[in-house]
């Protein structure tokens, strides 16, 4: 019965979320202590942030590295393999501007313009110093 009782309430849960606005799903995503609620793909609040925990740690430590493959395989992962939203838009921007800054697909000054239009996230200093390592060069 406890388990009839739980599918009933994801059920529930997901057909609301279904039925929501966009702006409204955006602000649910994270619950009143600050947690990501629970998800449509199965994964509970806890597995959520622990996903998005250890993605930044990988792409930081990437960064540190110049990792330039892990980071390439990080922003494939965060955007298609992922059954959920793992990084915030200023995360993901971030992480494309300190691919792009070890590709040397544009110069470092670009890709420091373009990080300072990205507003927050814990991406965005790791990928400025790379950045400006890269330009010191």
């Amino acid at each position: 019965m406890n388990g009839l009782f739980h599918a009933r309430a994801r059920a529930a849960m997901l057909g609301a979320l279904i039925s929501a606005p966009a702006c409204q799903r955006e602000n649910a995503s994270k619950s009143d202590q600050g947690y990501p609620v629970p998800s449509a793909s199965g994964l509970d609040g806890m597995q959520l942030s622990s996903a998005r925990r250890v993605a930044l740690e990988s792409a930081i430590a990437a960064m540190q590295r110049r990792d330039l493959q892990r980071l390439k395989q990080l922003s494939i992962w965060v955007r298609n393999r992922a059954q959920v939203a793992i990084l915030e838009p200023d995360d993901l921007a971030a992480l494309d501007v300190a691919i792009q800054c070890l590709e040397a697909v544009s110069a470092p000054s670009d890709a420091l313009a373009s990080l300072d239009q990205v507003k927050s996230g814990r991406l965005k200093q790791p990928a400025q110093t790379l950045c400006r390592e890269r330009a010191a060069q």
